[in-house]
Parts: structure tokens; C-alpha cells; sequence
């Protein structure tokens, strides 16, 4: 984040230049009066009348100028600080979502528009103006000391109230904005569960959810802006009393002889200059607070991203070799010790009951969660530690769970990215679902994703577009999660079609599958259970070791392991893998999956346990 604030440093240096002349000329108006009561008034000459009156306006015209520029300026500062942040902040919001330990911190964007319209309003005038009340302090002590020390008391009284209100309000606000984000991430969450909401009777208690962050969220607020409005009253009465008392000891003071009418209303001026940002600063501190937070929130997100550059590597050819690959979180086992290798092409199935790190090893396979111990390497080197942009381009996948983006169709297989049509319909023909698409109403430049006038298509459409998707480029690494989980009888044939044209490009695939019917398409079958390795090899070998009952027992763990946070704890039943891989639920067990493997497997009936 430092990089980034030495960037912006030329709009705040230049914006503080023309903050010293815009308040040297806000005085413009107090010596004018000041020139008006002991010169004019007391000689009579009109040209000094028209002398002071001319170079006021023209003072008074330089000073609107100058604000504007400033104004404009800020502004800028705000467009460059979106443009500089947003696409790096976006990228790490979406490695956070799909990190292992997410932070949760999804309103990355959000902050940064809050810090642009800051920027951009008279909220930060304050911070620019407020360095100058000392020197306008200074100005009333030379002209006497005692209506300087009036000045002085009512500044630091108004810091006090400021002061008071910034303890009243802060945490109040901050809770409030924690709890609002946290309301909208569950808005978002019900959104995309509607239909499961809307059909099980579900929405009397997500409203009744909502509505209780809701109410928190209102409650904080309420609390913070009644005690910000107190106080602001008790300031804004305050000013005008200082008004009354300055205007009071002046006149005592002129009784005396001790000042002059001028020095007496010229004084009340600028002391009223001098209050003036610290008002302004009090009645923007809500501003000024969620500005603030803004900014620590995304500087710890910045703080985190890994600016390092890649050092390009060849083109893969799509050898896969991991060596004791593991993963421990929250001092649970989610993987351990997984080690195989795949040459160029060879197509391998991965099997195993629900929770056994299935899909928790694609992700790590695919370098989306890292190992924490040993490696897996794409034709030799780290898949971790590759550039992800450019690996990505060879790397295919199919989630469990497909999402397709508003857009076209084309777009969506060709990744949002610069559209090649032949591409684009060589991958859908790949995945089997070219003639598909053509059916739809305005074949691949049809609306899909939810957006506007998108056409709403089944589990299955969705899931052979994403394969096509995956096929889109070349790829030579494609994981294939639970591929037919929405298909009918004719999906899985073109699915078999599409492994033996993969097969035949040499491409490395690797099957998630709860299905042995689609296993007669694989070269090898890696068995999974608690995490680790249960049995791996070619088909034909795991097949026949199948129908032998065999009962294992979970692994033990370490008492210890460095950096895993104490005690690591063996991975259970329905900790991850087959269900999405959550780590949360690491430790739980699952009594339902009790075999090694299924007691008899039929690759042409499914799997029978």
C-alpha cells in the first residue's frame, strides 16, 4: 500500500500548496473589514475605498479558483486511486474466496468506492484546512493577546467535543459497517439459494435472520449518530457563543482603548475561520471514520498480495507428479502424504466415499490451495509457483458446483476473454454439446448467466457448457469434478466421447467420480479414504482388488505439526473432497463410509455396496 500512497503523494502535496493560499486569502474578508473601520471610516478617501475594495474581489476571485482546482484535483486523485486499486483489489478478493482459510472480506471494491467518493467530496476539505487554525490563532494574538487566548479556549473546546464525539461514535460505526457487510454477504447467499429457500418454507426465517443483522445494524447507527448529533449541537451552539463572547471582550477591550471597532470584528472573523474545519470535520466524521477504515481494511488486503513475478516457464506438455502432497487446516489432516504420476494423456479416475479429499486434492492438483508438504508438479516444476495467467490458459476444470457468468454463450466457453470463434465451436464440439447450442434461441450469441434476457437452462446444459469451457484453448491438464452428475443417458455418451478425444490429444485428465461406470474410460484409478492414498494403479488391477471387503482404519496423526496451530487431528469422513472440500468440517466423521471400497463394483451398473 506505501507504493501506492507515494503515487498519489503529487495530488496531496499540490492540493496542500493551494490549501495555504486558499486560507492566507480566506482572510481577505476580516482585513478588509479591518481596513474599512480604521482606514476608511476614520479618513473619509474614497480611493482608499476603491482600492481595497478592487484588490478584495480580486483576491476573493483567485481564492474561488483556487478551490476549484483543488476540488478538481482531489477528485483526480480519487479516479487514479480507483483505477490503481481496483483491479489488483479484485484480484485478491477472488484468491481469498478461493483460498482454504477465507477471511470473508468481500467488500473490497465497496471500500474502495468509498475512499474514491471521499476523496472527491468537501468531507476532506477539513484534514487540508485544519493545519492552518494555529497560524489564524497567531494572526488574533498580534492583534491582542487577551481576545488571542478567547480564541484559543473555544478551539480547544470544540477538539474536545470533536475528541469526545470520535470515542462515542468510532467503534459504534465500525461494528455497524462489520455487521452490514456480514448482512450482505447472507442477502447474496439466499439470492443464489432462492429456489432451495422458496420451496422449503425457508423464507419466514431467512427474513427473520436478515432482519435481526438488520436491526443491529440500525440499533448501532441510531446510537452513534444521537450522541455525533448532541455533540455537533453543542458545538454549532458553542461557535455562536464564541461569536457573542469575542464580540464582547472586543467591545470591553475598545471601551478601554485598548483596540479599535476594526480589530474588534476583524478578530471575530478569523476566529470564526479557525473553527470553521473543525465543524466541518465533526459533521463529516461518519465520512471521515468509514474512509478510514476503508483504507486499513484494504491496506491489509494489499499487504497480502504476492507481487512476486514468475519467471516464465515452456508451455506444459501435461506430465503430472505429485510427491507426498498434504494439506492441514485448523490442525486437521485434509490430505496426507498423496503421491502418484500421470504421463502425457493417461486418463485416471478418483474414487472414494463422500469426504475423502476428492475434490480438496483437484484443488491442490490445479494450484488453487497449495500443499503444505511435499509438491505437485506440472512437467517438473511447482504447479504453485507457476504464474497463474499463463498456466491457466493450459489447465482445465469442471467444479462440482457449475456457475456460468452473464454473458453470451461463446463467451462464457471462451472464458470471457478475446473471443475465437473456431475455438470456441472446436471446444463445444470436444464437450458434445455443439448441436445443443445451436437449438438455443440465438445459438452461441445466446444470453446466459442470469443477465438480461438470458435463457435459463437445466443442471445438465449448464454442466456441458462448462465442460466446453474447460476444453476452450489447449489445455493439457483437465480435472473433470463429478462430470456427470447432471447428465442423462445421451450426456454421459457424449462424455465418454469427449475422454477418448482427450485421450487421443494426449491431454492428462483426472475424473472425480462417485459413478465406476464411467472408470471403463481411464488408464489408472487412484482410491481415496480419510485423506490419503487407499489404493492406486491401472484399471484393471483396482477393479479386481475391489471385490475384496476390507476395513481400514483412519490414520494417525502426528502429535504436532509445525505450523498447523498444536495437535493435528486425523482428517474425517465428511471433512472435505466429495462435498466441496470445506475445511470447517475437517474433523467430523462419517459413519456411513466404513469400507475401504465397495464390496463388489460393476463398471457397466454403477457402483454396489
Amino acid at each position: 500500500m506505501t507504493k501506492f500512497i507515494l503515487k498519489w503523494s503529487k495530488y496531496f502535496v499540490v492540493a496542500g500548496i493551494f490549501s495555504m493560499f486558499i486560507n492566507i486569502l480566506s482572510l481577505t474578508f476580516s482585513v478588509y473589514m479591518l481596513a474599512i473601520y480604521d482606514r476608511v471610516l476614520s479618513s473619509y478617501s474614497m480611493p482608499t475605498l476603491m482600492t481595497i475594495t478592487v484588490a478584495a474581489i480580486i483576491a476573493l476571485i483567485v481564492n474561488a479558483m483556487l478551490f476549484f482546482l483543488r476540488s478538481r484535483l482531489l477528485v483526480m486523485a480519487g479516479v487514479d486511486i480507483d483505477n490503481t486499486l481496483s483491479s489488483p483489489v479484485f484480484k485478491e478478493m477472488l484468491k481469498d474466496s478461493c483460498s482454504v482459510q477465507k477471511s470473508g472480506y468481500s467488500a473490497g471494491l465497496r471500500d474502495v468506492n468509498i475512499l474514491r467518493n471521499y476523496l472527491g467530496g468537501n468531507a476532506i476539505f477539513a484534514l487540508f484546512d485544519m493545519p492552518w487554525m494555529p497560524i489564524f490563532l497567531l494572526f488574533v494574538y498580534m492583534v491582542h493577546p487577551i481576545m488571542g487566548m478567547v480564541a484559543t479556549g473555544g478551539v480547544v473546546i470544540v477538539f474536545i467535543l470533536g475528541i469526545t464525539q470520535e470515542l462515542l461514535t468510532r467503534k459504534r460505526l465500525e461494528m455497524a459497517n462489520n455487521i452490514n457487510n456480514a448482512a450482505g454477504n447472507f442477502t447474496s447467499l439466499c439470492l443464489r439459494n432462492s429456489e432451495a429457500v422458496g420451496s422449503m418454507g425457508m423464507l419466514g426465517g431467512v427474513n427473520a435472520r436478515w432482519q435481526a443483522l438488520n436491526n443491529q445494524v440500525i440499533t448501532l447507527q441510531t446510537k452513534a449518530s444521537n450522541a455525533a448529533g448532541v455533540l455537533q449541537s453543542i458545538s454549532q451552539t458553542f461557535r455562536t457563543g464564541m461569536q457573542v463572547i469575542i464580540y464582547g471582550v472586543g467591545a470591553y477591550l475598545t471601551l478601554k482603548n485598548e483596540c479599535t471597532p476594526g480589530v474588534m470584528i476583524a478578530s471575530s472573523i478569523i476566529m470564526g475561520r479557525a473553527l470553521a474545519p473543525v465543524d466541518q470535520a465533526m459533521s463529516t466524521w461518519k465520512m471521515t471514520l468509514e474512509a478510514r477504515s476503508s483504507y486499513r481494511r484494504l491496506k491489509e488486503l494489499i499487504k497480502k498480495a504476492d507481487t512476486r513475478v514468475p519467471m516464465a516457464l515452456p508451455d506444459p506438455v501435461g506430465k503430472l507428479d505429485v510427491e507426498a502432497a498434504s494439506l492441514i487446516v485448523n490442525g486437521n489432516y485434509l490430505l496426507r502424504n498423496i503421491t502418484f504420476s500421470l504421463a502425457p494423456g493417461e486418463v485416471m479416475g478418483l474414487i472414494g466415499p463422500s469426504g475423502a479429499g476428492k475434490t480438496t486434492l483437484s484443488r491442490v492438483l490445479l494450484g488453487i490451495w497449495p500443499s503444505m508438504g511435499g509438491k505437485v508438479r506440472l512437467d517438473g516444476s511447482d504447479v504453485y509457483a507457476w504464474d497463474q495467467e499463463h498456466l491457466g490458459k493450459f489447465i482445465g476444470y469442471l467444479p462440482q458446483d457449475v456457475e456460468l457468468f452473464p454473458g453470451t454463450v461463446s463467451q462464457n466457453i471462451a472464458r470471457l476473454g478475446e473471443l475465437d470463434p473456431e475455438g470456441v465451436i472446436l471446444a463445444a464440439q470436444k464437450a458434445g454439446v455443439h448441436e445443443l447450442i445451436q437449438h438455443f434461441p440465438n445459438g452461441y450469441d445466446s444470453m446466459i448467466g442470469g443477465g438480461q434476457g438470458s435463457i435459463v437452462l437445466s443442471g445438465g446444459q449448464r454442466q456441458r457448457v462448462a465442460l466446453a469451457r474447460a476444453l476452450y484453448g489447449k489445455p493439457r491438464l483437465v480435472v473433470l469434478d463429478e462430470p456427470n452428475s447432471n447428465l442423462d443417458e445421451a450426456g454421459e455418451k457424449a462424455l465418454m466421447q469427449t475422454i477418448a478425444i482427450l485421450k487421443h490429444e494426449k491431454v492428462t485428465t483426472i475424473i472425480v467420480t462417485h459413478k465406476p461406470s464411467i472408470l471403463i474410460s481411464v488408464d489408472k484409478v487412484l482410491v481415496m479414504q480419510y485423506g490419503q492414498v487407499a489404493r492406486f494403479g491401472p484399471r484393471h488391477e483396482i477393479i479386481q482388488i475391489a471385490g475384496q471387503p476390507q476395513t481400514p482404519q483412519p490414520p494417525q496423526a502426528p502429535p504436532a505439526a509445525s505450523g498447523a496451530g498444536g495437535a493435528v487431528k486425523p482428517f474425517g469422513g465428511n471433512g472435505s473432497g466429495g462435498n466441496g472440500g470445506n475445511p470447517q468440517a475437517a474433523g467430523s466423521s462419517d459413519n456411513t463410509n466404513k469400507t475401504l471400497l465397495p464390496q463388489s463394483v460393476d463398471i457397466n451398473k454403477g457402483l454396489v455396496n
